[in-house]
């Protein structure tokens, strides 16, 4: 176990931030595309990302901005890095934001405004959003030595949706299965309720959603499977027209394999 602990606290250290930017433009005629990636952040992810996400008319932002000290210090850390890369100086930002990320950038939103920020995807996790809670209450002491408080913290928040999104193309895209974690934990994670899929319950603000048979885990390198839908939003606005925006009828805490997707 402390085996893996170190080698999780060494993976995030050296997790070093993604800039990818079109010096051949300037920057008042590009758009950015920011990642706000979330406790599932990894050296890893990062470079799987910047593969999939690099060179498609966006200058590349990955931040390293979650801070073990406090959520507070998470968000002050992007506020910081959004205005020290002039992020309000482009045509457009975009955001698609991990579950923390939604928060920290809503929290931003509702205190310095909109600034340049258009469309934001949020990915979202009826199950996954619960294993702040778990995480904390059933493995305390490692949950501590992997995050630090900020991982208590984010489990004390409430998700919100902003309350203001006039001028914001916002996209939903709402995982239908457990990651392995959850599926541990299935018994402690049902005691905190129903879970609830309805888009309108998840976020009010959406102006079009998705669901995906993606567990949160393969949402961080799967971009063949979500990768186009996550760009045809950026582009239109929308997703795909043939999208799915129906509930997967399944069981989503059960393994079953669909191609080479082991869910």
């Amino acid at each position: 176990m402390y085996t893996l602990i170190c080698l999780f606290l060494f993976v995030n250290i050296f997790a070093e931030e993604v800039i990818v930017i079109d010096t051949t433009k300037t920057i008042s005629d590009k758009k950015a595309l920011v990642i706000l990636n979330g406790f599932g952040d990894s050296k890893k992810n990062r470079k799987v990302q910047k593969k999939f996400f690099q060179n498609k008319g966006y200058d590349l932002f990955i931040p390293k901005y979650v801070k073990r000290k406090s959520i507070e210090l998470t968000q002050q850390t992007f506020t910081y890095f959004y205005y020290s890369n002039n992020l309000d100086n482009y045509k457009e930002v975009n955001f698609l934001c991990y579950i923390v990320g939604g928060l920290i950038l809503n929290k931003h939103i509702e205190k310095n405004g909109k600034g340049k920020i258009t469309k934001i995807i949020y990915d979202r996790s009826p199950i996954q959003e619960r294993a702040a809670k778990v995480a904390t209450k059933k493995l305390p002491i490692i949950s501590r030595i992997m995050y630090g408080k900020v991982l208590s913290d984010f489990s004390k928040e409430k998700l919100v949706s902003l309350t203001n999104d006039k001028e914001l193309d916002i996209g939903l895209i709402i995982e239908n299965k457990a990651t392995r974690l959850m599926r541990f934990f299935e018994k402690s994670a049902a005691k905190y309720g129903e879970y609830h899929f309805n888009a309108t319950q998840i976020e009010s603000n959406y102006d079009d959603f998705i669901h995906t048979i993606l567990d949160h885990d393969l949402m961080y390198t799967r971009f063949d499977i979500i990768g186009d839908e996550i760009f045809y939003f950026l582009q239109n606005s929308k997703f795909p027209v043939n999208s799915r925006r129906e509930k997967y009828h399944w069981n989503p805490f059960e393994k079953i394999k669909i191609d080479d997707i082991n869910l």
